[in-house]
């Protein structure tokens, strides 16, 4: 298994950003990731501020594929994430409008340091969070200009959705030759909305995938993911109404390719069973939309000539 460290990393998502290393399709590779912002905490004592930001956003890993093509499927399974010892989240109150709608404040910087074992997340002497490790950013080179990494595309991005974890794959466009995936932005724990800018417990990690080409590309315009239960889309528009009709829509595309509903069919069923959420929100109404809709693989035909009525 090849290891990929994290000396070199960028903050956008660009077909000019070089790779740390070239792997071949099907082949599984360590990646150790950046902080998400910088080198800058090094001790429970260290506390973040805005200047400690410069350095992002979320800061990305760079790996090539051998092989892939424009017009190809990368198909990246993830197969473990292991926070290191070190996590803070924190957010300034007099740059977060979102804070003060939700509660008016004159907040000046708000933030904590914490400690990561392999039992959770230690918040305090009284708490101690579950540890639920999911990767925040990560994505494809673009075919035309660069990316920043502060927000997500119909190539990946900074999507903070808890389901890019262990477990699940997610399938993302070829644009350029040898994808160049990029790869950041982990967290040890996050919760829905992500309301403080560093809302999950951001820290360094060892992140284990398998990517795979896949000849072609399936998905109609927005990003699919799936574990063992569930199928999964997640779009982001700048507003939260069009994040959630953009990825309902592919979910409802990917119910027609793969599973021989009629979208009359999907649209329906999904009016009962479709499960879905805001992963973040900073501001008013977006750009920070990612929306993730998915259903269980259960209410799926298994069998093409099923009679549904």
């Amino acid at each position: 298994m090849r290891l990929v460290t994290r000396e070199k990393t960028y903050n956008t998502m660009d077909k000019n950003n070089v790779p740390a290393v070239v792997i071949q399709s099907g082949e599984t590779v360590q990646i150790q990731t950046k902080q998400n912002n910088g080198d800058w905490l090094q001790s429970v004592d260290d506390c973040w501020d805005p200047s400690k930001s410069k350095d992002g956003p979320n800061l990305c890993t760079v790996v090539a594929v051998e092989g892939a093509c424009p017009g190809d499927t990368l198909a990246v399974e993830i197969l473990d994430v292991v926070p290191e010892d070190l996590g803070y989240t924190g957010f300034a109150g007099w740059r977060s409008k979102l804070s003060r709608d939700i509660w008016p404040n004159d907040w000046d910087v708000v933030t904590k340091t914490v400690t990561i074992d392999e039992d959770g997340v230690n918040w305090s002497k009284a708490l101690k969070l579950p540890l639920q490790p999911m990767i925040g950013t990560i994505g494809t080179a673009p075919e035309g200009e660069g990316l920043t990494n502060r927000y997500a595309y119909p190539t990946g991005g900074n999507m903070d959705v808890q389901e890019i974890c262990p477990g699940t794959t997610i399938y993302l466009p070829v644009c350029v030759p040898g994808a160049l995936l990029h790869v950041g932005d982990v967290h040890a724990i996050m919760g829905d909305g992500e309301i403080p800018h560093g809302g999950g417990i951001e820290c360094r990690a060892t992140v284990t995938l398998r990517v795979t080409v896949q000849k072609g590309y399936a998905a109609r315009q927005w990003l699919r993911a799936e574990n063992a239960e569930y199928i999964m889309t997640i779009a982001n528009k700048d507003r939260i109404k069009d994040s959630f009709c953009e990825a309902t829509r592919e979910l409802i595309h990917w119910m027609c390719d793969d599973y021989d509903f009629t979208p009359q069919e999907a649209y329906l069923l999904l009016g009962q069973v479709m499960e879905a959420r805001c992963t973040m929100l900073h501001g008013d109404d977006g750009p920070f939309s990612p929306y993730i809709c998915k259903i269980k693989k259960k209410y799926l035909k298994a069998d093409p000539q099923a009679e549904w009525r």
